[in-house]
């Protein structure tokens, strides 16, 4: 407790208590009010002033960053690049303005083809069961229910796509080497109009561009998808273990197709 003199001339005499201030949680002041005569003594009390809890003593001036987005799989973005790379050619080189997305392992194709060509149609080639549920805004979907030769029975019939007319199907889930992909040759049949396929394995050259066959590679042939279209012997940088492939199936006509109605 301390005491505390006031030097105003009109208040209180020499040596006489002017004011009473205690602390604590709360603060009361009493102030001697009476002047010359005694009167009763008024308080005023303050309220505690909450103080923050003590934290760092560093203050960043800048501001928190906003968290980065999280970066994509490193083997989903070399997909897409892949990707990428096959539809401009296709879509500037080729002349192509069709697409069939059979079981890419990334998504986005429509919007990449069209990125290429605004206006190419782009159809999906769903798993069993999956077809129904996958929304249609960036492309039709058809069921690959029954294997390689129902779904290509579907394409030829459901006027998704014009057999006429050339058309790219981009089958780039990598397979393995004991594990090509079915139905090849028949939609190689299928396409009178002409048109590629792309196709991607963690198997040696050979075996992809046997998988490839009876579409006649284009150069480079099979080459590791992180530098697709550069063939392997031009680059000296480590690769990714996938390789890419794009075969071409030329324009025919007519002809005999048992699918064409």
């Amino acid at each position: 407790m301390a005491w505390r003199g006031a030097a105003d001339p009109t208040g209180p005499a020499d040596g006489a208590p002017a004011s009473h201030e205690r602390t604590g949680w709360g603060s009361v002041i009493v102030t001697d009010v009476r002047g010359n005569e005694a009167g009763p003594l008024r308080g005023a009390h303050r309220e505690p002033v909450r103080r923050p809890a003590r934290g760092s003593g560093v203050v960043d001036l800048r501001g928190r960053p906003p968290r980065p987005s999280p970066e994509p799989d490193e083997a989903a973005r070399r997909h897409t690049a892949f990707l990428d790379r096959v539809t401009a050619y296709l879509c500037a080189d080729a002349g192509t303005g069709q697409f069939v997305d059979w079981g890419c392992p990334v998504p986005g194709l429509a919007a990449m083809v069209r990125a290429h060509r605004p206006g190419a149609r782009v159809v999906h080639v769903a798993p069993p069961g999956v077809a129904g549920t996958l929304a249609s805004s960036d492309g039709a979907v058809v069921s690959s229910e029954g294997g390689p030769s129902a779904a290509l029975h579907r394409l030829a019939t459901s006027g998704l796509v014009d057999l006429d007319e050339p058309v790219a199907v981009l089958m780039t889930r990598p397979f393995p080497a004991d594990a090509p992909p079915g139905g090849i040759a028949d939609l190689y049949g299928l396409l009178r109009g002409g048109g590629h396929l792309a196709l991607a394995s963690t198997a040696p050259h050979q075996v992809l561009l046997r998988a490839l066959a009876p579409f006649h590679p284009v150069e480079p042939g099979a080459a590791d998808l992180v530098w697709w279209p550069y063939p392997d012997e031009d680059v000296a940088a480590r690769g990714s273990g996938i390789l890419g492939a794009l075969g071409r199936a030329p324009a025919r006509g007519g002809g005999g197709n048992r699918w064409r109605r």
